[in-house]
């Protein structure tokens, strides 16, 4: 009988071996990369043992990696996620994540941050300084550490948040669920080749965080990029940030302005598979106009307080290059107001958005740019519905 017992445990324990067996091969199936040859590597740092905003951390993590699982199972890329948060959340854990990525020219690299920021005055980078448990470290650093391992495409997301605010929470992601997506979500992610680096706020701002719910800004990105998917037949990052940044803006409308902030960009796209090329000095010039555009909202806006309206003036013309000779003639930016009887007129730059901040309009909207040269804007077409004292 006792043999008979030994018998039958070897034939279980067998069968248990070669049923974990089985289980763990069908696991390996199931999980294995959809497509070998390329990978989609996303870095995730995340503070969230930071006692204020912790909870928030965890839920922007949470949020940002099944969104970025979604997008690479839709576009057939391998996802290969590296979490730096808990006692991996610092420069040491950052620098590790980054020379264990074995990137291939058709890769994908994403890297995004949450947590605090810090700005400093000193630094000529508009972008901010992570915040971390042991070195702090530069957000367009890092953004060149990973463009240097020469992906396919590399985008770098700084959501720096250190305003926390109780009031209303921001909207829930509802995720990239839609079937009509994955067209656009291939355009944005294997066609841009290139690179594209985006912070919630401005160099001095304060971006804002939920102390649960999380970021505000990542939370209106995801919306967006949901809301591309199902509506934008023809993505791309200009329009899909400039979406993102008129969600965070109507989101925090009813917020004093110390809480207010305004997310950046800049993206570099030599390339576009299967259209036409974009070269740097149009794409930096695209970049300028959505800021321009910002600038000229705030400027409209005569419920905001004069000094903010009065420094939109100023952000404004420090988008325009200097007074530059043309023909042997010195010349300034021009911004030309093209009017309903089709006439079309020159003013320069700081005279028309000191003009703007004493016109009553209904809306200045601008309908083409002349790109120029790294020193900025040359020339603006605006479409105005008012006629500005003076030059009528």
């Amino acid at each position: 009988m006792r043999k008979h017992m030994q018998g039958l445990t070897k034939i279980i324990n067998h069968f248990t071996r070669r049923a974990g067996a089985c289980w763990l091969t069908a696991a390996l199936l199931l999980t294995g990369p959809l497509c070998p040859g390329q990978s989609f590597y996303a870095v995730l740092v995340a503070d969230t043992r930071d006692p204020a905003i912790g909870s928030g951390c965890q839920k922007d993590l949470e949020e940002m990696s099944g969104t970025l699982r979604s997008i690479s199972k839709k576009i057939e890329y391998n996802y290969r996620e590296i979490v730096c948060d808990q006692e991996k959340f610092g420069k040491a854990g950052i620098q590790a994540a980054i020379s264990n990525i074995e990137c291939k020219p058709e890769d994908i690299i994403f890297f995004y941050y949450t947590g605090h920021g810090i700005s400093n005055d000193a630094d000529s980078s508009r972008f901010p300084v992570l915040y971390l448990k042991d070195e702090n470290l530069e957000l367009e650093i890092i953004h060149g550490l990973l463009r240097d391992k020469n992906p396919r495409f590399c985008l770098t997301f700084g959501d720096c948040c250190n305003n926390l605010v109780t009031g209303p929470t921001p909207p829930a992601t509802r995720g990239i669920t839609v079937t009509k997506d994955t067209e656009m979500l291939r355009q944005l992610f294997v066609q841009a080749n290139g690179d594209l680096l985006i912070s919630s706020a401005k160099k001095g701002e304060k971006a804002t965080a939920h102390p649960r719910e999380g970021s505000f800004y990542s939370n209106h990105w995801m919306q967006a990029l949901a809301y591309a998917g199902s509506k934008d037949k023809q993505a791309s990052w200009e329009k899909l940030l400039a979406d993102a940044e008129n969600r965070l803006q109507e989101s925090l409308k009813n917020f004093p302005d110390s809480v207010r902030h305004h997310s950046q960009w800049i993206g570099n796209f030599p390339e576009r598979i299967g259209a036409s090329g974009s070269s740097v000095a149009n794409t930096r010039a695209r970049v300028q106009v959505v800021d321009l555009q910002r600038y000229i909202s705030i400027i409209a806006d005569k419920k905001l307080p004069a000094a903010e309206r009065e420094q939109a003036v100023e952000m404004a013309v420090s988008l325009f290059g200097k007074d530059y000779m043309q023909n042997g003639k010195r010349r300034s930016p021009q911004v030309q107001v093209a009017r309903r009887d089709g006439t079309t007129f020159g003013v320069p730059v700081k005279i028309y958005f000191k003009n703007l901040l004493y016109v009553k309009f209904d809306k200045v909207e601008i309908t083409s740019y002349d790109a120029a040269t790294k020193a900025g804007l040359k020339t603006i077409t605006v479409d105005d519905t008012v006629p500005i004292a003076g030059f009528r």
